[in-house]
């Protein structure tokens, strides 16, 4: 057998480098320049090819690590990669990309090194593992007399990046340089694949579901599912059934992320095919073996999903907005759309932004979510919640708000109606129909009334008195803050854990509340992941009073001075000062025995956990960051608590009096735009207002 390359003699061009580094190609040549002497040079090149420089790997990536630059985590793995696709071998880059990931995933299943096996034990284990040869055993034997040597690779890029799993990943972020058709032209943006896996995860009550996907090739959402999934559960999943290299590497992919796997229905998902278990379709359009459907073909494989579903079966599809929402210009299409929103089981519509497909950037997607009809409603009664995101941008707080419309539009009728939704709304089924489209209508042209000078005149008199007031008393009231310096405590801080075992807190589970009965009004303010996590303003959902006593006997208040926290679908922590709310699972209750006696004071331990972001998820990992057991919980002299206490009272009132005076300088400015902008109000020159007709 030949020996191929190490990493450590793999030569490495600028564009290499620039790849590597996730970085522009100019931005190689001005490290080279910037950093030309002194301590720690850019690497001086190993060889020169024509006019083309080559530089030692190894060195050019102990380097960027050493000055912290460029945008990539996962140099070493890539690195790797790298040399074993150039391993100028015989070998096709597609056979060298199907072995490697083979051998991460029998690494994966086999938990062991992969080096201190020769050949025959691994064509031996790979066997064993994969006897009908439905994902590996072909791939791993075509790699023939330099199976050991990629083997050797393989470990390598498992170690660089601590799992089997994390090194497949690196690989899988490579198919855009490796301009792989099959696995680049339907790969979805990262906010796409997470908006679809949380608000399926979401939607998953049941252990025993079945996760469906039934393209043949797909893996990415499953992936990202299973990145919010917990991490020691055991995911069933089904997929279409195919012999082609890109469904082979979706198999490999899940079993390296602990998917258990089932297997279709006899005569797989293409016609009428029976699913009697509990199960969640999760799939999407383009598919890497549907690139080409039309909006016909698409809704033909949704009708076909739709008309097998049973009570205990739910849908999240993601597919091109021409397809779910936009007004058809195909007859065929624009039937079997129209039975798909008849059938009742279309709950939610979402348009997306564009650029969630990065190889179509110009292409709007839309999400579909689909449940069980509810026989109860009459077919005048049906209807669907649409919202338009067109404009919106996917971060955390748009996502929890669309997980929150989702699960609202799951309820009864009667739930539904009364709502108020955070995205999208209510309209019926009808209405839709009559349209020809899933979006939500424009807003009629209301005629304004004739803009009244005098009484907007009147209300910026009011406001400029309510402002210099507010602003006066901000002004006077000087803030009274001595400090002492003295040396930083060198000791460590107490754990959440320890102090719980002291008892001088304790973590209570949040209240687990049907959604249906959280509403917007009156009643005893709700704190849920939505409020932690900055969507909503504390007090904004409520949930009535006698109803929180009927249905939820054993529901829990909080007192004053509990810190309501959640790890889940984000990390995030607020102090409930006035306490007697209802927090709502997954938040969590963090309560503290006795202030005074414990030295420990809420407001500062909210602050300290959000500046060091300890429940937060790094980036690519499964789970949350520490469980609250090993948060460090700042603490303090109980006879400082009083003074700490009042100063926090304090600079909290000057925040809430300072909102006061910009929402009250917010209205000023608003009103007197839109008086000057109808010609209905003029600006004095003293600046002084007069309320009188100019």
């Amino acid at each position: 057998m030949r020996d191929i390359d190490r990493t450590s003699t793999l030569l490495l061009t600028k564009p290499d480098i620039a790849a590597l580094a996730k970085v522009q190609r100019p931005v190689v040549s001005m490290w080279a320049k910037r950093y030309r002497d002194g301590d720690r040079p850019f690497p001086r090149p190993v060889s020169t090819e024509g006019r083309q420089e080559k530089f030692s790997g190894t060195e050019v990536v102990d380097w960027i690590r050493s000055r912290n630059l460029g945008n990539s985590d996962t140099l070493v793995e890539d690195l790797a990669l790298h040399a074993a696709l150039d391993h100028g071998s015989a070998l096709s880059r597609d056979i060298v990309f199907n072995g490697i990931s083979a051998l991460l995933c029998m690494k994966a299943m086999l938990g062991e090194s992969l080096a201190d096996l020769d050949a025959r034990d691994l064509l031996d284990e790979a066997d064993e593992l994969d006897p009908d040869d439905e994902f590996l055993y072909g791939e791993i034997e075509s790699l023939g007399g330099e199976l050991g040597a990629f083997a050797s690779f393989a470990d390598q890029m498992a170690d660089a990046a601590y799992t089997p799993a994390q090194a497949f990943e690196s690989m899988m972020a490579q198919r855009f340089r490796l301009q792989r058709a099959d696995l680049v032209d339907s790969a979805l943006a990262a906010p796409a694949l997470e908006l679809c896996a949380r608000v399926c995860a979401a939607l998953t009550a049941d252990d025993r579901a079945v996760f469906v996907d039934p393209s043949a090739a797909g893996s990415d959402l499953l992936v990202a599912l299973r990145n919010v999934l917990p991490e020691y559960g055991e995911p069933m999943a089904m997929t279409g059934e195919a012999t082609t290299a890109a469904s082979r590497l979706a198999r490999r992919r899940l079993a390296v992320h602990h998917w258990r796997r089932r297997r279709a229905p006899e005569g797989g998902f293409g016609g009428g095919f029976v699913l009697d278990e509990p199960a969640m379709f999760l799939t999407q359009y383009p598919s890497p073996c549907g690139v080409g459907m039309t909006d016909t073909q698409v809704l033909a494989d949704i009708d076909n999903i739709v008309l097998q579903m049973g009570p205990e079966h739910r849908a999240v599809i993601i597919a091109p907005a021409s397809a779910l929402v936009d007004e058809l210009g195909d007859r065929q299409a624009d039937g079997i759309r129209s039975g798909l929103v008849r059938s009742d089981r279309l709950r939610a519509v979402f348009r997306l932004p564009e650029g969630l497909l990065p190889a179509r950037p110009g292409l709007s997607m839309a999400l579909w979510v689909l449940g069980a009809a509810d026989p109860a409603v009459k077919p005048a009664d049906r209807w669907t919640v649409l919202a338009d995101l067109s404009a919106v941008e996917l971060d955390d707080a748009a996502v929890v708000g669309v997980i929150a419309d989702v699960t609202a539009s799951m309820g009864t009728y009667k739930s539904v109606r009364a709502r108020a939704f955070r995205h999208g709304a209510v309209y019926e089924t009808a209405a839709l129909l009559a349209t020809g489209a899933l979006t939500p209508p424009q807003p009629k042209r209301v005629r304004r009334p004739r803009f009244d000078g005098a009484e907007a005149a009147g209300r910026i008199v009011e406001l400029v008195d309510a402002t210099n007031l507010r602003a006066g008393g901000l002004l006077d009231g000087n803030l009274n803050l001595r400090v002492e310096y003295r040396e930083a405590g060198g000791g460590p801080m107490p754990t959440a854990g320890q102090l719980a075992e002291s008892k001088d807190l304790k973590v209570l589970p949040g209240n687990r509340i049907d959604e249906s009965d959280i509403e917007i009004g009156e009643g005893v303010r709700v704190i849920g992941a939505e409020e932690v996590l900055g969507g909503r303003r504390v007090g904004e959902r409520v949930i009535d009073r006698l109803t929180l006593t009927t249905r939820y006997p054993s529901g829990r208040y909080t007192e004053p001075g509990d810190l309501v926290f959640c790890t889940s679908p984000g990390f995030g922590v607020v102090v409930d000062v006035e306490g007697m709310s209802v927090v709502v699972s997954p938040a969590r209750i963090m309560r503290i025995a006795d202030p005074a006696s414990s030295g420990l004071v809420p407001e500062l331990i909210a602050r300290h956990l959000l500046a060091k972001g300890v429940g937060a998820r790094p980036s690519g990992a499964i789970r949350s960051g520490h469980a609250w057991k090993g948060w460090e919980i700042p603490r303090i002299s109980p006879d400082r608590v009083p003074a700490v206490t009042g100063v926090l009272h304090d600079l909290r009132e000057r925040r809430r009096a300072a909102t006061e005076l910009l929402d009250n300088l917010d209205r000023l400015t608003n009103t007197l735009i839109d008086g000057v902008a109808h010609g209905a109000l003029t600006v004095a020159g003293d600046t002084e207002t007069h309320p009188e007709r100019g």
